[in-house]
């Protein structure tokens, strides 16, 4: 057997015919709509993706809290610490931008703590020197708290962070802590808590009308009794000397008077306000903010 013949022979046969004529246009064409589907699930997968990513970031716009005019604490300026309404926000996923109407303005300044009222107590009095004062006198920290017992933020981080701080700081000897007033002109009983607490002071019942003060300050920030309030805290005997002095201004005008001008003098713009050695912490007066500030400070 003649094996290249054979061979030839079987590619012989290969060769297309004389008459064949490739049609390059028909072999496109059937291409095309082969992948014609692959291309639509593309672009509609696309599409879809583009479509979720518009909508999640409108949602996120829309179901976000508008931060209030000061999130962080009470301003000397400013008429209301109402929200004001969100600005209109623009998103643009692709080539259109899609504009999400603005939300309708709200009240986000934080509910006041309201807390029933304690039955009156009889309170043992603090010494009367420095009662504004509480730490150790050689601490290597020396804070100082500017706040307002009208300010609802005031009353937050008074009751609920300053425990924290104090345990951590000041009854441990690494921190000397001063309170001092700063009344707003914005708050209408500001001044008047103020001269009342300081005049307790002067009795031995700072701390005692300080806390009763911010714990009930949806109560009498609304009628304006805040005698009746520290007079539940204050015996009846010392309340009449209390009372003499806030009548008359005398020395807790001067206290209040004299915290308020330091506040100036130190640039004082919102409540509270806490400086640590000269330095300002905040304005987010969170207890990790404040950790991560004094911590440096009492290793030196």
């Amino acid at each position: 057997m003649d094996v290249n013949r054979w061979v030839d022979e079987r590619l012989s046969s290969l060769d297309p015919s004389g008459d064949w004529q490739p049609d390059s246009s028909a072999a496109l064409a059937r291409l095309r709509r082969r992948d014609a589907p692959t291309r639509r699930r593309w672009w509609l997968w696309a599409a879809l993706s583009a479509t979720a990513a518009a909508v999640c970031a409108a949602v996120l716009l829309v179901s976000t809290p508008s931060a209030c005019a000061n999130p962080l604490g009470c301003s000397t300026t400013g008429p209301s610490e109402h929200a004001r309404p969100a600005p209109t926000a623009v998103v643009t996923p692709g080539p259109a931008p899609v504009r999400i109407a603005p939300a309708p303005a709200a009240v986000l300044a934080p509910a006041p703590v309201r807390i029933a009222p304690a039955p009156a107590a009889v309170v043992t009095p603090a010494p009367k020197t420095s009662f504004k004062e509480s730490g150790s006198a050689t601490a290597p920290v020396t804070c100082e708290l500017y706040t307002d017992y009208e300010c609802p933020h005031c009353a937050t981080f008074f009751l609920e962070t300053m425990p924290r701080v104090a345990a951590r700081y000041v009854e441990t000897g690494k921190v000397r802590l001063i309170h001092r007033d700063f009344p707003l002109a914005r708050h209408r009983y500001a001044r008047l808590a103020a001269l009342y607490a300081d005049a307790a002071g002067e009795e031995g019942y700072y701390r005692a009308v300080a806390n009763r003060l911010f714990r009930t300050q949806a109560v009498w920030s609304a009628d304006g009794d805040i005698d009746g309030q520290v007079a539940k805290v204050v015996p009846a005997a010392a309340m009449e000397k209390v009372r003499a002095q806030v009548r008359d201004d005398s020395s807790a005008g001067h206290a209040v008077a004299a915290d308020e001008a330091q506040g100036r003098e130190k640039h004082i713009d919102r409540t509270p306000a806490l400086l640590c050695n000269g330095q300002a912490i905040g304005p987010d007066l969170s207890f990790s903010r404040i950790e991560a500030s004094l911590d440096p400070m009492v290793m030196r």
